[in-house]
């Protein structure tokens, strides 16, 4: 059922937390990851590497391998996005009752609070791959790519000396990165995902179709994207464009974090008539943050890099 909107309405707590949610879901990215929902502000993500051995049947205690505990830290940042529009520019759209006195109907304030919750979907999808909090300190947050790139622990596993992707190469280029990653990670519970951006799977579409194999491409109903039928594929748009760019990794080990419970996530509608203005304002707040756990479950292949 739609939200009912009225005037010098705020939309916090519980319901702001389904707005902001439900911005957040629109990520095409974040169907494929692991998101963590209610951080609360900080969340530690536990890096556990055993080394299994075997050792010799003996009487006494003798440990044999090794197990290895660190950490990495999932911190949300604080973030608003804040507009305002004149209702006079709007008064032909309004029912007239509402045109006359200067009021927007609810239905278009509920559609202008979706459009700016897409607005946010989009930008969010961006910054969850490339965001870089050190270049933009108070309105972004590092992003995957910007994580891995960095490489803080040494271990993620690069393909060298990559190149532009087309779909003469493709095919070999994501062998490449599947050779990269570790046989215990491919063949672990979990199956990897290739995480691609667009032009990378037009790429691998268009080769696909050069070699008899894209009937699914104009067949019907899409099928589920996979290479050789094994390791699911995500495109995700918030990869950088034209840079050729692949991950290869467990959901479970790529996080988006926030927290739609808190009291500070809250989507506001203020109508500015008490202050004898013609203007609405609209605001929304959230958390949001970017981590990976354990660099060595991950393959990458970019030119951004």
């Amino acid at each position: 059922m739609a939200t009912t909107v009225t005037n010098n309405s705020s939309y916090s707590g519980k319901s702001a937390g389904e707005y902001i949610k439900a911005a957040f879901l629109a990520n095409d990215t974040l169907q494929h990851i692991t998101v963590k929902e209610n951080i609360d502000y900080r969340q530690v993500v536990k890096k556990l590497v055993n080394e299994i051995e075997f050792g010799q049947k003996a009487c006494a205690w003798t440990p044999t391998g090794s197990v290895a505990l660190t950490e990495r830290w999932l911190t949300l940042k604080k973030f608003q996005v804040q507009q305002e529009i004149c209702v006079n520019s709007f008064l032909s759209d309004f029912p007239a009752l509402d045109a006359q006195q200067g009021r927007l109907d609810p239905a278009f304030t509920e559609a202008l609070i979706q459009n700016m919750l897409e607005g946010i979907a989009a930008e969010n999808e961006r910054q969850v791959w490339v965001g870089d909090a050190t270049a933009n300190q108070n309105t972004e947050y590092d992003g995957l790519l910007t994580l891995i790139g960095a490489d803080v622990d040494g271990d993620v596993n690069f393909v060298a000396s990559p190149v532009a992707i087309d779909s003469t190469n493709v095919f070999s280029k994501i062998q490449a990165l599947i050779a990269e990653l570790p046989t215990a990670v491919k063949y672990g519970n979990e199956k990897p995902t290739i995480y691609m951006d667009p032009s990378v799977w037009e790429a691998f579409m268009y080769a696909s179709a050069a070699a008899g194999n894209g009937w699914y491409t104009y067949g019907g109903a899409e099928v589920p994207k996979t290479f050789m039928g094994t390791y699911p594929i995500a495109v995700c748009p918030g990869m950088p464009s034209g840079e050729s760019t692949m991950i290869m990794s467990p959901k479970s080990n790529l996080w988006f974090g926030t927290n739609v419970l808190n009291n500070w996530n809250e989507v506001t509608v203020v109508d500015m008539q008490q202050f004898a203005e013609d203007n609405v304002r609209f605001s929304a707040k959230f958390f949001a943050a970017a981590q990976y756990g354990i660099g060595s479950k991950i393959a990458a292949y970019s030119t951004w890099f």
